[in-house]
């Protein structure tokens, strides 16, 4: 077997000729969970950004803010989070039609607060981020986006089998 690294996937050669990528997260900061790597920005008394500038960020690190798939995933992030957290939905481009971020994955999941989106006061409240409090934990509110909070970038890798 013959182990090779790069930035983004573990390589092993098998004697019949098969390359298995493996997902691999470009630092010991970013955590594997299934085919995605996860960055958690601001748990403590880290930086904070807007979410244009948390999102600016997350793809100069090569990703984008997260998408959230589904339940599982949703409960996955909640471990991590101290304080209400942006992700990667928006409804930027058109007014009550929520997107994630990196333009390409569908909104396969949601998991709004009560009430929400409602665009609360009348403002503008066209980015997501997630509840951190203890009644609300893990549930989503639309708020706007000039807000300074932490945020989670993610990395979503393809695997591939070739012969």
């Amino acid at each position: 077997h013959i182990i090779t690294f790069s930035p983004h996937f573990l390589f092993i050669m098998h004697p019949d000729a098969m390359t298995l990528l493996i997902p691999q997260c470009p630092l010991s900061s970013w955590m594997l969970f299934k085919n995605k790597c996860f960055l958690f920005k601001g748990k403590s008394n880290e930086f904070r950004a807007n979410w244009s500038y948390a999102r600016s960020w997350c793809r100069e690190q090569g990703g984008d803010l997260a998408v959230i798939d589904n339940q599982y995933e949703n409960g996955n992030y909640l471990r991590e989070l101290h304080y209400p957290t942006w992700i990667g939905l928006s409804d930027l481009v058109e007014e009550n039609q929520y997107a994630w971020s990196d333009g390409v994955s569908p909104v396969l999941y949601t998991n709004w607060n009560e009430n929400e989106p409602n665009n609360a006061g009348g403002t503008n409240e066209g980015c997501v981020s997630m509840h951190a409090s203890p009644v609300f934990h893990g549930t989503w509110n639309d708020t706007k986006c000039d807000q300074a909070k932490p945020y989670i970038c993610k990395i979503t890798f393809g695997t591939s089998h070739t012969d």
